[in-house]
């Protein structure tokens, strides 16, 4: 028998509730926009035909009025899947976070109890 994917899940994730814009380098430099976050990673949205190369990579997030940055922060690809609607083509891809220091799980925290707005 196969786990709900709820029961998988060892952080519940929550959506994001401003606009955050994100960068992955150095796989492949593609912008999109933060769907949700947990603890133990996240998941967003960016326009493209195809999937960006699979690969772990560096995460680069900006957020916020003042355009807050939390840079460097390892990530490794978990799914990549099209989520297109109206006509365009858009993609979901979900990302794990790598090996963080204390000082980027405490931001991570942060930037959750601030931007984290309901439970997916």
């Amino acid at each position: 028998m196969q786990k709900n994917t709820d029961e998988q899940r060892q952080y519940k994730r929550f959506r994001v509730k401003q606009k955050t814009s994100f960068v992955i380098n150095p796989a492949w430099p593609k912008m999109g926009e933060m769907l949700d976050i947990s603890p133990g990673g996240f998941s967003v949205t960016y326009q493209a035909e195809k999937p960006w190369p699979a690969g772990d990579g560096l995460m680069h997030m900006i957020f916020g009025a003042n355009d807050s940055c939390l840079s460097e922060i390892p990530v490794a690809m978990v799914a990549d899947l099209t989520v297109s609607s109206s006509g365009e083509v858009k993609r979901r891809r979900c990302f794990k976070f790598g090996q963080i220091s204390d000082q980027q799980r405490f931001l991570i925290d942060c930037f959750i109890w601030i931007n984290g707005v309901t439970e997916c």
